[in-house]
């Protein structure tokens, strides 16, 4: 009896002292909305990831589900913590200690109004130059649709009277109706004022240039900044990959070409993020320093053992 209750003992012990492996078997989340931004960045930090040693899964859902199921430990990572955009859903949980905002990845993203080259060159700077030349642009500001927040800013600028803007017309439809309105302006060499983003393939693609503010247009002209997101605890649980995140930033200028190669030209996000990945693993180096893999080897090392030879 006595030999027994000792072997139980052990067999306890052994049990209790055992490093679980549930953070190999578990899947990292990501929070994954349908944005042409966040989807080719969260492929390429989950193939890092990956190459560390760690399962992963995209799950597309909005920030507000995203922030949510943080909240009860259903969701790990979000890229793509747009603020002040989203500061009235972010940050109750982030003072409730459910959501942690890690570090910004991406500090030079900017809403704002652009000009096509034609009409930059011909002496519009800022938005107070628009107003002087309403032949130029036909007495109309192109923008995405109403509902949206630049819509909703660019008719607050008209009723205002922003820039002596007042009596022009406002024309909104879906970004992809837009953008294609606007680039066949460019072709033709017209003149064109419409809204804009970056990082977006806009930003690539097209011969444009953004207006500064005036007093007034600050709504709709403005700097963002794009905050990684994690669920409060997940530093604590997988702390090689909070050393990964807290690394990790891009330029808008980067970001713009991961969206033009994903959402212009069509490729598939997980091809654009192994591309980019294997041509650029200096940049990722920097990401890596002092970071492990799963088993404790160097997280760098097997990025470049997997992606090196692409």
């Amino acid at each position: 009896m006595k030999t027994c209750l000792i072997r139980l003992f052990v067999l306890l012990v052994l049990v209790l002292t055992i490093p679980t492996s549930a953070s190999a078997a578990e899947k990292i989340k990501f929070g994954a909305p349908l944005w042409p931004g966040v989807t080719p960045k969260t492929h390429i930090v989950a193939q890092i990831i990956s190459a560390m040693g760690y399962q992963s899964e995209l799950i597309e859902v909005g920030p507000p589900v995203i922030y949510k199921s943080m909240g009860f430990n259903d969701m790990d990572i979000f890229l793509g913590g747009w603020t002040p955009q989203q500061d009235p859903m972010l940050d109750p949980q982030v003072k409730a200690g459910k959501v942690v905002k890690v570090r910004s990845n991406l500090s030079d993203a900017l809403i704002g109004v652009c000009v096509s080259d034609a009409a930059y060159e011909g002496g519009i700077k800022s938005l107070d130059d628009v107003h002087k030349y309403p032949e130029k642009f036909g007495k109309t500001i192109y923008n995405i649709e109403a509902g949206t927040g630049m819509h909703t800013a660019m008719e607050s600028i008209l009723k205002d009277n922003v820039g002596q803007l007042g009596d022009w017309e406002h024309v909104g439809t879906a970004t992809s109706v837009m953008l294609a309105g606007v680039t066949s302006r460019i072709n033709k060499g017209d003149w064109v004022v419409f809204g804009c983003w970056k990082p977006h393939w806009m930003d690539v693609e097209m011969d444009i240039h953004f207006l500064k503010g005036i007093p007034g247009s600050e709504a709709m002209i403005s700097g963002s900044s794009v905050y990684t997101v994690t669920r409060g605890g997940f530093a604590a649980d997988y702390p090689e990959i909070q050393k990964l995140l807290e690394n990790f930033s891009i330029t808008s200028q980067t970001q713009s070409e991961w969206i033009s190669e994903y959402s212009y030209k069509n490729n598939p996000a997980d091809q654009v993020a192994s591309k980019w990945i294997s041509a650029n693993l200096d940049q990722v180096k920097g990401w890596l320093k002092n970071v492990k893999t799963i088993d404790g080897k160097d997280a760098f090392e097997a990025v470049k053992a997997k992606y090196a030879k692409q």
